[in-house]
């Protein structure tokens, strides 16, 4: 991953950082030298439930989040549709 793509990585997950923070999860960026940024989310009432999420650019240039076991989440370009997703994932009920 070029040193553009991994801040471009990363600008996507700060954005679904935020999003995903406004409905209570805990969230933290993790950047491993060599390897894709990720951001790994945790519900906050049952902590052993967490993922890793990854932000990678396809073939036709288009960004997609991911999850850690390479299951496509949704467009970059709607944080809302992925973090919902990411919550049917992790079993958080919305207060």
């Amino acid at each position: 991953m070029t040193t553009v793509d991994r801040s471009a990585a990363m600008d996507h997950l700060e954005r679904l950082a935020a999003q995903l923070e406004a409905h209570s999860f805990q969230v933290r960026m993790t950047a491993p030298a060599g390897l894709y940024p990720r951001l790994r989310v945790i519900n906050p009432m049952e902590p052993t439930m967490a993922e890793d999420v990854l932000a990678s650019n396809a073939s036709d240039g288009e960004w997609w989040y991911w999850l850690s076991w390479a299951g496509r989440i949704g467009h970059a370009s709607d944080v809302v549709t992925a973090a919902e997703r990411i919550a049917s994932v992790l079993h958080v009920i919305r207060r």
